[in-house]
């Protein structure tokens, strides 16, 4: 062989190499990566910088982002996060920034979003079924971005099928849970996933329970712990319900997980440091003499029999207590009603239980 064609030979064989080289690197990358493990939800308060694994508790009008973490593990079994976040907390322990990535693998990635609830707002149980009647589902959430951070926000999705009878438009404080699901694809025009990697699911609520991805947004002040329930199923326990069934409820009401008219009262009338009998009840008139500010303020109780609810806001005529103004109602789940939905038919007075602090 000439010296001109060994060259040429030579060449061929460099070119060969080259495109092997450009072709195998990302096989050989990919099995050199680190070992995806599991997902997680981190919620990112805004201004706080850092996203945490865990419940954060809030007051309405705070903003917060939803931030999907994916676990992996190196080669020497060191934890990497693939997030945006630029600080994550993780079982309330700081991850150090070396351990942060933004995902730069070949796969293509989407991030599917979804909350945890009951299945619905509302859940009347039976002798039969007891407790087994109340159930959790992971709803998709269809309407959110498939991106790794997300604007938060805590409307429920269990009642989207039912007309929106409250009077607000959009629910701005309850309690949400959150699920996240990364699917990695083949290719830029698979259809179906080659591996789904979740985070905490129903399956985990029970006994993750102290630090699944949680976020209350309640009202300040008095109306706090009613104003936590919405978003929450409200229970109905069947006549005579043995206290094993109370308890049950009672725990998942102290979880913030589920709700019934008795736990939700007591919440309310607990932070007074008193009980319900030990209130004192007085008449007032809804025709215009009570006034906001002086017999009467947010968080306050009004009855008629056995029909309770927690005043909310003044809608009608300005400092005057009236048909018009707003309560938190609890039938057939938490609902903000005028009085005039509820109390009409029943003459102007009611009984009122002040909780506020003398």
């Amino acid at each position: 062989m000439d010296k001109q064609s060994r060259i040429f030979a030579l060449l061929i064989v460099v070119f060969g190499l080259g495109a092997a080289v450009v072709l195998f690197q990302p096989v050989v990358e990919e099995r050199l990566a680190p070992e995806l493990v599991t997902a997680w939800v981190a919620v990112e308060v805004a201004g706080s910088g850092v996203a945490e694994v865990g419940k954060v508790d809030l007051e309405v009008g705070a903003s917060f982002q939803l931030r999907a973490v994916l676990e992996g593990r190196d080669r020497q079994g060191e934890p990497v996060y693939y997030t945006e976040a630029k600080q994550l907390r993780l079982g309330g322990e700081a991850v150090s920034a070396e351990k942060l990535r933004i995902w730069d693998r070949p796969q293509p990635v989407k991030v599917r979003w979804f909350t945890v609830e009951g299945e619905r707002p509302y859940t009347a149980l039976d002798a039969e079924s007891r407790m087994d009647g109340f159930r959790f589902k992971d709803f998709l959430r269809h309407d959110w971005p498939m991106s790794w951070t997300i604007p938060g926000e805590i409307d429920a999705a269990h009642d989207n099928h039912l007309a929106n009878d409250s009077a607000e438009e959009i629910q701005r404080f309850g309690t949400q849970r959150y699920h996240v699901r990364i699917e990695l694809y083949g290719s830029e025009e698979s259809l179906i996933p080659e591996r789904v990697i979740r985070s905490w699911g129903v399956s985990d609520l029970k006994q993750q329970i102290a630090g699944f991805p949680t976020v209350s947004l309640a009202l300040p002040g008095v109306l706090g712990p009613a104003s936590r329930v919405f978003g929450l199923t409200q229970l109905e326990p069947f006549p005579d319900a043995e206290h094993d069934i109370l308890d049950s409820i009672g725990e998942l009401a102290d979880h913030h997980v589920a709700f019934s008219r008795l736990t939700v009262l007591r919440d309310q009338i607990r932070q007074t440091g008193k009980q319900l009998d030990e209130l004192a009840w007085t008449s007032v008139e809804l025709a215009g003499e009570a006034r906001w500010g002086e017999q009467v303020a947010p968080g306050d109780l009004l009855r008629v029999g056995d029909r309770v609810v927690v005043l909310y806001e003044d809608r009608g005529v300005p400092g005057v207590v009236d048909y018009d103004d707003l309560c938190f109602d609890f039938v057939q789940g938490a609902s903000v009603r005028a009085l005039n939905e509820i109390f009409i038919g029943s003459g102007n007075t009611v009984e009122l239980a002040s909780l506020q602090s003398s």
